[in-house]
């Protein structure tokens, strides 16, 4: 992983040469796509079997989206080092079904189940959406209703409301990848990145551990990103209502 990093890095500068040549290969003809494509899988760590029905976002059509919403440029580097972690995860347990929150153009797990506080009406039209607001619990989603949750610069958003969401994390998921900026320092100190520490964001995990952090980007706008394997489900709150029965299943029509 870590001379896969350096390699991207080096190659960086003639990123505008290669990619036009990466999509002539896409274009090529099945012989040639297919003997790229039994190469590439050993090199690339977003790739994923064929037959699965969830899959990373790939690089090309990530950039292809910065074009038309230049918001998403410069934010390949944690977005490709979390989505890794996604492909990582999805092949060695076989994951097949994922829920996204906040995605306001497309998801960055293709196939996946997107929930947001409104349907946005730049969302790709074929991705099922659950309109809820994260910060009111319960979720609308069944118990362990989906392999994997992710969250990219999200969570922040949910005002005051963190612990509770991720409590509902734990309940809809068994997996999940989470990244949040990292001491930030902004002009307006209400403004809801100014000063997240890592410490306060283990607080709103708490008391589960993150199987493990790692630097999404440094400098003065720092990210890392949270991964969870096996989150356990959170003990009912006593007098609560069980959820699941009365839920949209995953990848019904809302």
């Amino acid at each position: 992983m870590l001379i896969l990093a350096r390699l991207k890095r080096i190659l960086r500068p003639v990123r505008p040469i290669l990619l036009p040549i990466w999509w002539l290969v896409q274009a090529a003809p099945p012989m040639v796509t297919g003997l790229v494509r039994r190469v590439i899988p050993r090199l690339d760590p977003l790739h994923v079997p064929r037959g699965i029905p969830i899959r990373p976002l790939r690089e090309v059509d990530y950039l292809k989206m910065t074009v038309k919403f230049p918001y998403y440029q410069g934010r390949w580097g944690y977005t490709s080092r979390a989505l890794a972690q996604a492909a990582e995860l999805i092949r060695r347990r076989g994951l097949r079904t994922a829920l996204e929150m906040g995605a306001p153009v497309r998801s960055v797990i293709v196939g996946a189940d997107v929930m947001d506080v409104t349907a946005r009406p730049v969302l790709d039209a074929d991705v099922s959406i659950v309109v809820h607001d994260a910060t009111i619990s319960p979720w609308p989603v069944g118990d362990k209703g989906y392999d994997l949750f992710v969250a990219l610069q999200v969570f922040e958003h949910l005002k005051d409301r963190q612990a509770e969401a991720f409590l509902e994390v734990r309940r809809v998921a068994r997996h999940a990848i989470l990244s949040l900026p990292i001491d930030w320092v902004m002009d307006d100190p209400r403004n809801c990145h100014h000063q997240i520490s890592h410490e306060r964001v283990l607080s709103w995990f708490a008391p589960v551990i993150p199987t493990r952090v790692l630097e999404g980007n440094g400098g003065r706008r720092r990210r890392l990103i949270y991964v969870f394997e096996d989150l356990p489900v959170p003990a009912p709150a006593p007098g609560s209502a069980a959820v699941g029965a009365s839920v949209r299943p995953p990848g019904a029509a809302p």
